[in-house]
């Protein structure tokens, strides 16, 4: 049997409101019973629902989570700068809310060095009585040994960004292109995850995490994270189209360059996707994490 065939009809996930010390409350929601957790973060202006397709294949084997960053759907904003840091703290705190034993951590996208930064400090700390910090799976991450995150073209894409999704969710225009953008999510979880997203706060949330991205990069660049106490796996996405084929390689090969670096790291290639490997390979996504488990 596929470990992470999906579950049966019964089964519905649970939304909650987890406080943090600073009085935030971030919405979450979880699938799933027993003892092991899996914690997912997703990328930048992703919901926790973009992770549903993940979310049903876990669900009958683990508890997983995924949460709606600050300022996205019902979680409250963040006054703070939302620096990598700043990030890994509120996943940290997230971690620590839901009782387990093993846990797994996984990140897509900008979730990816946020999923990285969460787990330094986890270790740092040392695991709780009776936890086990089993493993960590980057789909598709953000990563410091890609140039193109250092390069003039991402400077201005970053300036332009955040000020043109203000304007577009102030205008209702936001909403029609991440629809059409997340076209292969199924059902409900497209319209969840659009909905959480859509919105002149959330584009404030998006906009605040961006002006950070380059600093956090080049922070992993010069502080390399000791993560080898635990597996890790890192999933690249292969597919691309011919405009966009040197972009994906040089991703790919950083991807295979923090693989190396990690003393039981392993690449594994997603021949069927681009960048929304959660939404285009689920199971594969779902497979890693649990082979982590085994």
């Amino acid at each position: 049997m596929n470990l992470s065939s999906p579950p049966g009809p019964a089964a519905r996930p649970t939304e909650h409101g987890v406080q943090l010390e600073d009085g935030r409350r971030l919405h979450a929601v979880s699938w799933g019973e027993g003892p092991d957790l899996v914690v997912l973060e997703a990328g930048m202006g992703a919901a926790a629902l973009s992770w549903g397709p993940v979310m049903e294949h876990l669900a009958p084997h683990v508890r997983v989570l995924a949460y709606d960053r600050a300022g996205y759907g019902a979680s409250d904003p963040d006054l703070r700068p939302r620096d990598l840091a700043r990030l890994a703290s509120d996943l940290v705190a997230l971690c620590a809310a839901i009782p387990h034993e093993r846990l797994v951590l996984a990140g897509h996208s900008w979730g990816g060095p946020v999923a990285r930064m969460a787990l330094a400090r986890l270790l740092a700390a040392g695991p709780e009585p009776g936890e086990q910090l089993a493993g960590l799976v980057l789909v598709d991450p953000s990563d410091e040994h890609a140039q193109m995150y250092f390069s003039r073209a991402m400077q201005v894409q970053s300036a332009v960004q955040g000020p043109l999704l203000a304007a577009l969710a102030r205008l209702g225009l936001l909403r029609p292109l991440l629809r059409a953008q997340m076209a292969a999510l199924p059902e409900p979880y497209r319209s969840a995850a659009v909905d959480a997203v859509a919105t002149p706060a959330a584009a404030a949330a998006i906009r605040a995490e961006s002006a950070h991205v380059v600093r956090g990069l080049r922070f992993l660049q010069r502080h390399p994270l000791m993560l080898d106490a635990v597996p890790l796996t890192v999933l690249s996405g292969r597919r691309a189209g011919a405009l966009d084929r040197a972009v994906r390689d040089g991703l790919s090969a950083a991807h295979a360059a923090t693989a190396r670096a990690h003393r039981a790291g392993r690449l594994v290639e997603a021949q069927r996707s681009g960048h929304l490997i959660p939404v285009t390979e689920p199971e594969l996504v779902a497979d890693e994490i649990l082979s982590l488990l085994r």
